[in-house]
């Protein structure tokens, strides 16, 4: 497999290192045998709007998944930043549920605004999405913890640019675990390294915790800035295109190019004082 991009975060007390890929905006488009004309019409058409170099998102995706799986040693984990699939449909949900499952990498997956349907149905709750993929986000898409013992990946939706107050209860409580943290969301945080690229492209809309967005994101993303945060790197997507930069002094965020346009990022979580891999 080749990276894009090769990234090192390091962590305190970690007895080896670890190895993460990092992908988004893979932007499925699929409709089974049993969906309307209109659906598979849908269907092509999205896949024609995300095509590159003559590469079907859908076939960029599973090339991905079949060679993560001759990598020796096979990564941790993957981490899925949304907009994996298009749009809110059965179809895509199911696609992606199989495709993932039948995988022995585990794949850590948020949702995206594309996958909650705000992009193509204007579904109010982009949140009507999770019945459909909780198999797929740890059985919990608003908010999930995966422990690595030395370190915690956490998950948040932030799809629709908005923290519940739920979600920013649970990210105080797990920043009081006292453990480094990696963060995974599908909109990145607004920060002063981001900001000019960012509405040059697309506008505020595009970031967590812009002057237009909601108390409650403000709240979250002033949390994971504190000097005193213990979240250590930042994971994202969205932008449709890479980006590298603080969002807290020594702490960075990474986002991610789409997938359908080839871009993996290959992530090594070491220590200076990391000894051998298992």
């Amino acid at each position: 497999m080749n990276y894009t991009e090769d990234v090192v975060v390091r962590l305190p007390g970690l007895a080896r290192s670890y190895t993460f890929l990092h992908i988004s905006d893979a932007h499925i488009a699929y409709a089974r045998d049993c969906d309307s004309d209109a659906e598979k019409e849908f269907a092509a058409k999205q896949t024609e709007r995300w095509k590159l170099h003559a590469v079907a998102p859908i076939d960029a995706f599973t090339s991905f998944l079949s060679d993560a799986e001759t990598l020796s040693p096979k990564p941790d984990a993957v981490f899925m930043a949304g907009d994996c699939t298009d749009y809110y449909s059965e179809s895509n949900a199911i696609f992606m549920q199989k495709m993932l499952q039948k995988q022995s990498i585990e794949y850590l997956y948020v949702p995206g605004n594309h996958e909650g349907g705000s992009y193509t149905s204007h579904i109010p709750d982009i949140r009507a999405c999770y019945p459909l993929y909780a198999a797929v986000m740890q059985n919990a898409p608003a908010f999930w913890v995966r422990d690595f013992g030395a370190f915690l990946v956490v998950g948040v939706d932030d799809s629709d640019r908005n923290i519940t107050d739920g979600q920013l209860c649970k990210m105080q409580r797990v920043t009081e675990d006292g453990r480094p943290i990696l963060l995974l969301l599908h909109i990145p945080l607004c920060t002063p390294a981001n900001r000019e690229q960012i509405m040059q492209v697309w506008g505020p809309s595009f970031m967590l915790g812009a002057e237009d967005s909601t108390k409650n994101a403000q709240r979250f993303s002033e949390l994971v800035k504190a000097e005193n945060s213990h979240v250590a790197a930042i994971f994202a997507g969205h932008l449709h295109f890479a980006h590298t930069g603080e969002f807290a002094p020594g702490r960075m965020q990474y986002v991610s190019a789409p997938l359908f346009s080839g871009f993996i990022r290959h992530i090594t979580v070491t220590s200076d004082m990391a000894g051998t891999e298992d």
